[in-house]
């Protein structure tokens, strides 16, 4: 354990601060001067001895944000530790509470937070850590390294015969719906129609009138047909729509260890987004697996509301990039 520490005058003299009780204000000095080097405090007993503090004052200093919710072990966490503390890498020693600060990000002024959700995130705490505890990189360019090293993990190359397989299929897949495309431009209903409009132009007056006679007479037919038939393959895509988005849903939660309810409407809205443009299920699938390549190397996305988040924010780009490797693989 370290003989001295380091308290910012910008952190003792601001308002929030000044304003606690005598003993709050101690409280907080002893809790800096006993963390180890993360800013992490274990064991209070003796410093509440010291300081005759009591849970009130623990509780004034987490009302200020001078400390995080402690743990259920009873692990404190300075909040601006490393706003007010620069250890030397020769003589740095990484905190023994790996699973709380596993649980934790870094901010643009060097403050933890355990709000993953918070605007001036840098990074995980651990990641920034591993990366040498930078404070002279301006925060901004280090949360944009950060971003890119997150984006390209997910690109990751086949690691078996069964990823490679799925890679393939995908790959077909795409160069099928590329030809149907291609098909169906050929035979779009416009060039049909300027095809027939030569056709009548070439005719006389009288076979274009009869034609357009024999149109005439159809066109209500048609309409009713046309009606009873579009309600009922709207129905058939509802219902299919729905049994797939429900597919994804089982697997999902077959390869992970949340279980993220199919009532989930933003996720569910994700799924049939996909659907609607043109992604197969497997395709669909192989983005899920992308994402979680990612998750599961970042304890702070384990959880169901996180990890759908995540979904919703990134699965329809990584469903694309895994069809655009595939095929730039080829």
């Amino acid at each position: 354990m370290a003989e001295r520490r380091m308290i910012s005058r910008k952190i003792a003299e601001d308002d929030r601060f000044v304003d606690m009780h005598p003993v709050s204000k101690l409280l907080y000095f002893y809790l800096v001067l006993n963390a180890d080097d993360d800013g992490f405090v274990g064991s209070v007993k003796m410093i509440n001895f010291l300081t005759d503090a009591d849970q009130s004052n623990y509780d004034e200093l987490l009302e200020n944000n001078l400390i995080l919710e402690p743990t259920k072990n009873g692990v404190y966490v300075i909040t601006d530790w490393y706003a007010q503390n620069k250890i030397e890498p020769k003589i740095y020693k990484a905190t023994e509470y790996l699973s709380v600060r596993a649980l934790l990000f870094i901010k643009t002024n060097f403050a933890y937070t355990t709000n993953p959700n918070e605007k001036d995130i840098i990074s995980p705490v651990d990641y920034w850590v591993k990366q040498g505890r930078d404070k002279k990189t301006p925060p901004e360019i280090q949360a944009q390294q950060y971003l890119e090293q997150f984006q390209e993990t997910s690109k990751k190359v086949p690691r078996s015969v069964e990823e490679t397989s799925k890679k393939v299929l995908a790959q077909n897949r795409l160069d099928k719906n590329r030809l149907d495309k291609s098909r169906l431009e050929q035979n779009r209903p416009d060039q049909t129609k300027k095809e027939k409009i030569n056709i009548d132009k070439d005719n006389s007056t009288s076979t274009s009138s009869i034609y357009n006679n024999a149109t005439t007479e159809n066109k209500g037919n048609s309409r009713e047909k046309d009606g009873v038939d579009s309600g009922v393959d709207n129905q058939l895509d509802t219902n299919n729509n729905q049994d797939s988005i429900n597919s994804l849903f089982n697997y999902l939660n077959g390869i992970s260890t949340t279980n993220i309810p199919k009532d989930n409407k933003r996720l569910a809205n994700v799924f049939d987004m996909l659907i609607h443009n043109g992604y197969e299920i497997e395709d669909i699938q192989l983005g899920i697996d992308n994402i979680m390549n990612v998750a599961n190397q970042m304890p702070q996305y384990q959880d169901k509301q996180s990890l759908a988040k995540l979904l919703i924010q990134h699965l329809p780009e990584y469903t694309k990039q895994t069809l655009e490797q595939s095929s730039s693989n080829d």
